[in-house]
């Protein structure tokens, strides 16, 4: 069986009573909802007496209650949906429509000609995509041409393929593609393919001159507002104005100011000022032009036109309108009072803030400066003063003015006066302490320059350490200069220092023993461990075996024994035990140590210290 058709797109709302039915979400139209259709709401039933728009529809007065956007059904039951009522009314509608004269077949584009079975005389047949018609006339179908609208006008291109119709622009003229075939390659106006559409005007004549020629300024002038308008040129910030009210010129900031010139073209030109300035630092006003091309935030420099020599910039603000100039001044070269002042844009200085004919001389931080240039990287190993002087029988000792590469090249280190310091424990300053750690003791004392970099200071103390000194809070940068020598807890033993070699007030015997043909090493007490130095000794040595032959050496040499074949630093050539003394520079290990052989046993070997050359390297 077939079911009844119904339709129920949206929801539906009606008062009691109501006639007026609301759709919401419908599409009600003639087709799908029809006079004569059945409404149903729930279980409640009516007639639909017209269809008004989409969304409403008349009833009679509805008895089955209030409605808000109820679900709903139409029910197609309209007797003009019954066929031969309206649906014939329809065909014959339709049917006396092709029969009218005039109507058209549409004609596939690949077919050539249209089907001669189709169409009636009066008829006509059209080909939509070559524009080809045909009219039917005594049974047949009739070419009648090519009919189509003209193209869209476009610039012309000589590798379009053009059709007819089509249209093309060139030198200001449009034009018509006539021929029937397709074709590119033709330029117009060629006549076998375009024909003109549209010419090319002719030029009108010249209109009136907006503007007179312009002129410089002047006073005592007749100008005019035109047309054409007086035009000028400022003597001085080389703007130009268009006169807007005729008027005999006085001073040009007041005919200004009275709205009689029109600013039209702003020039770069720089001003000047007669303000009577002292040159200095700090904030100032100077009154200059009207017009000029000066922004907030510009940067300018103000010479003396007399000297310019004379000068003072800084960042500006501006007043076009009165010629207020405010500068704030940060730099400036000379000094007096002035009043003939030119402007000029600069440029802000940069960071390093430098002066050629200045030669550096202009650094404020010249220590920083130094290190920037990477200085003391040349000057590793730089030391010049910075003498030790101990005097001896006094628990105080000195270092004299100086300077010195930091060990690392990270700095140079000046002191820059004599600094006395103690045996106490360190403290910044003259006449204070200076050890780094730990409890005095007997024995020798590395000396060392020492600088905090962030505040420049520098001071000295003294370690047992060569190398790794303890460094006070804030102080990182260090370079050893010395020694002193500590005795009997209370002072500092006497110690003469020239250039780099440091001379006992005598000689200490700090090797006593008898040799032999084996190496032997021996400490020198007088001379400083953890650095190697050069130690000034006189070696004293006999043998009861004459022509003995003996060596004195550093450690790190390779040995081999001692003969009148490969030499020795002394012999025993005469009686026995009257031996012989040199004085000999030995270079230590960092445990101040020396080596001996001779080349026969029993060799008597004195050797006494006087002093020792340290190289300071580090």
């Amino acid at each position: 069986m077939t079911a009844l058709a119904s339709y129920s797109t949206g929801t539906v709302s009606v008062p009691a009573g109501g006639t007026i039915v609301s759709g919401s979400a419908t599409i009600w139209s003639g087709t799908n909802v029809r006079s004569g259709d059945v409404l149903q709401i729930g279980n409640f039933q009516t007639i639909i007496a017209d269809v008004t728009d989409p969304t409403h529809l008349v009833i009679p007065p509805w008895g089955g209650g209030a409605q808000a956007d109820a679900a709903y059904v139409v029910w197609k039951m309209s007797p003009q949906r019954i066929a031969g009522a309206q649906a014939m009314a329809d065909v014959s509608t339709l049917v006396a429509a092709l029969n009218t004269t005039g109507f058209f077949w549409f004609i596939d584009a690949a077919l050539a000609v249209p089907d001669p079975s189709l169409g009636s005389d009066g008829q006509f047949a059209l080909q939509p995509s070559t524009g080809k018609m045909w009219v039917h006339a005594a049974g047949a179908w009739t070419y009648l041409g090519i009919y189509r609208g003209l193209g869209i006008p476009a610039p012309y291109d000589n590798a379009k393929a053009y059709n007819l119709m089509d249209v093309a622009t060139i030198g200001g003229s449009s034009y018509v593609w006539i021929n029937a075939a397709s074709s590119s390659g033709h330029a117009p106006p060629d006549p076998t393919y375009w024909v003109l559409l549209a010419s090319k005007g002719d030029t009108g004549p010249a209109g009136p001159l907006p503007w007179l020629q312009t002129a410089a300024w002047a006073t005592g002038q007749n100008y005019v507002a035109g047309p054409p308008a007086s035009v000028v040129v400022h003597p001085i910030n080389k703007n130009v104005y268009q006169c807007l009210v005729a008027h005999v010129s006085g001073t040009f900031a007041t005919d200004v100011a009275a709205g009689k010139w029109r600013l039209i073209g702003q020039s770069a030109a720089e001003g000047t000022s007669a303000s009577s300035i002292t040159i200095g630092a700090g904030s100032i006003g100077f009154t200059t032009q009207t017009d000029l091309s000066y922004q907030n935030g510009v940067r300018l420099r103000a010479s003396s036109n007399a000297n310019i020599g004379n000068w003072q910039e800084g960042v500006c603000t501006y007043d076009p309108s009165t010629g207020a100039l405010l500068m704030f001044r940060d730099k400036f070269a000379g000094a007096g009072t002035f009043n003939d002042w030119n402007f000029n844009r600069v440029g802000q200085p940069g960071a390093g803030d430098l002066s050629s004919t200045a030669n550096l001389s202009d650094l404020t931080n010249k220590p920083a400066a130094i290190v920037n240039l990477g200085i003391p990287g040349l000057m590793l190993g730089h030391l010049s003063g910075l003498k030790i002087t101990s005097p001896g029988a006094v628990s105080t000792f000195s270092v004299s003015a100086g300077v010195a590469c930091d060990r690392n090249a990270g700095d140079m280190i000046v002191l820059s006066a004599a600094l006395t310091k103690s045996s106490s424990a360190w403290a910044a300053g003259n006449n204070n302490g200076c050890l780094d750690t730990g409890a005095l003791a007997n024995g020798f004392y590395h000396v060392f320059v020492i600088k905090n970099p962030t505040t420049s200071t520098v001071d000295v103390l003294m370690s047992k350490s060569a190398t790794v000194p303890t460094m006070p809070a804030g102080y990182t940068l260090f370079r050893r200069v010395g020694v002193v020598w500590f005795n009997s807890g209370v002072n500092f033993s006497a110690l003469l220092q020239r250039g780099r070699e440091f001379i006992w007030p005598g000689s200490a015997l700090d090797i006593s023993a008898t040799i032999g043909t084996t190496l032997q090493t021996f400490a020198l007490a007088s001379c400083p461990t953890g650095v190697r130095v050069q130690a000034l000794v006189n070696v004293i040595a006999w043998n009861a075996t004459q022509n003995t032959v003996w060596w004195t050496h550093e450690t790190g040499l390779t040995d081999n024994a001692p003969s009148y074949s490969v030499g020795g630093n002394g012999l025993e050539a005469s009686t026995a035990t009257s031996g012989n003394a040199n004085d000999l520079r030995i270079w230590t290990d960092t445990s101040a140590q020396i080596a001996a052989r001779s080349s026969n046993a029993n060799t008597s070997y004195r050797c006494f210290t006087r002093g020792w050359f340290d190289p300071l390297e580090g």
